[in-house]
């Protein structure tokens, strides 16, 4: 059975929500838990370079993460972080939990409220294995998609490394040209045609 690993990035991790994900067993999956405390004061390129981000196929992430005021890149959400990670890694699952009230449009999850009259298990057992489990048919898509990219030769051999690497959380796609990730897009989308069809 593959194994996935599941992060969880808090400056203030919530005991309840951590526990829960330690404790997570994917039917499709081994999931491999750890969680790092972040450190306003470190930035956010402090998270682009960690390598437990940089292998993590999914990752919940405090929406006030970067909203403390002594963070030295000044505010901004998990949400608004989970696209610049997107940007860096992506074909990494990205999940925004926050304590406050939820925009419309955001696909973001609520931590757990402790005047709710379910336990903290039973909220998380509600809400998350759902959508943990599309996280892994995505994951586990790409994964697919990608080992049929490999054998096909009409592929430049690079660009095929460079998606293969950034699928196992080995290197950036920042350095691809609009065009290399239009191609990218466009044989994904081939790709999946034929794995579907």
């Amino acid at each position: 059975m593959e194994t996935l690993k599941l992060l969880y990035i808090d400056d203030h991790p919530e005991t309840s929500l951590s526990k829960y994900l330690d404790k997570y067993k994917s039917p499709s999956c081994e999931i491999e838990y750890s969680d790092i405390e972040f450190k306003p004061d470190e930035g956010y390129e402090s998270l682009i370079n960690n390598s437990d981000v940089k292998s993590a196929n999914i990752i919940f992430i405090d929406s006030k993460l970067f909203e403390n005021r002594n963070a030295i890149a000044g505010k901004f959400t998990g949400e608004e972080f989970k696209i610049i990670l997107k940007k860096y890694f992506p074909f990494i699952e990205v999940i925004v939990i926050t304590q406050n009230e939820i925009a419309p449009g955001y696909e973001t999850i609520s931590k757990y409220d402790p005047k709710s009259r379910m336990t903290p298990e039973e909220y998380y057992d509600k809400e998350l294995p759902v959508l943990l489990e599309q996280c892994v048919r995505n994951i586990f898509e790409v994964r697919k998609i990608t080992s049929e990219l490999q054998k096909n030769t009409s592929w430049e051999k690079v660009m095929v490394e460079k998606i293969v690497n950034s699928v196992n959380g080995q290197g950036k796609f920042d350095e691809f040209t609009k065009k290399d990730i239009d191609d990218v897009i466009k044989m994904f989308q081939e790709l999946q045609i034929k794995v579907e069809g």
